[in-house]
């Protein structure tokens, strides 16, 4: 699969209007070295002893923050973390374990 094959099936995936939470599996599918997990409608997403913790925020944006201590939502909760796009979160997932 090319490079943009990929982004354009991790974007049909991740592109649709569901909680982040519910991404898992194709984020599983489309990163298999990633170790991902669900809490409530949130994402966590382990790659390279890093979480991305993400929430959906928009129907085309993405609350994100990256920790590499304990996964915690705080940040999310109170408005923190960077508002991303789909590609920027796709390449940020990308980078998870470099």
């Amino acid at each position: 699969m090319s490079p943009n094959e990929f982004r354009a099936e991790a974007a049909a995936c991740l592109g649709q209007d569901k909680p982040a939470g519910e991404l898992v599996d194709c984020v599983s599918r489309y990163f298999p070295d990633a170790e991902v997990f669900r809490e409530n409608d949130d994402l966590f997403i382990k790659g390279g002893g890093r979480f991305l913790i993400v929430r959906r925020s928009a129907p085309d944006l993405f609350r994100m923050s990256l920790s590499v201590a304990a996964p915690t939502t705080n940040l999310v909760d109170y408005g923190g973390g960077r508002e991303t796009t789909l590609n920027e979160l796709i390449d940020q997932i990308a980078t998870l374990g470099d």
